[in-house]
């Protein structure tokens, strides 16, 4: 039971993948993270969301993967 909840917690982990920004005036580039531990991914994506939104709004262009 234990191994389950682990490799659960590992498999979730992956879920919030950080995005990268770069302002188009000025070329500076900045990186939307999320400190949240990896059992709440869905907490880490939601910041993740909350920082690509503020980019967004100032112009920033999100980069490919």
């Amino acid at each position: 039971m234990r191994r389950a909840i682990l490799i659960g917690a590992l498999i979730l982990s992956g879920c919030a993948s950080p995005t990268v920004f770069q302002d188009p005036k000025t070329g500076q580039v900045a990186q939307c993270n999320a400190s949240t531990p990896g059992i709440f991914p869905i907490i880490a994506q939601h910041e993740i969301d909350k920082c690509s939104a503020a980019y967004s709004k100032m112009g920033w262009i999100k980069q490919s993967d």
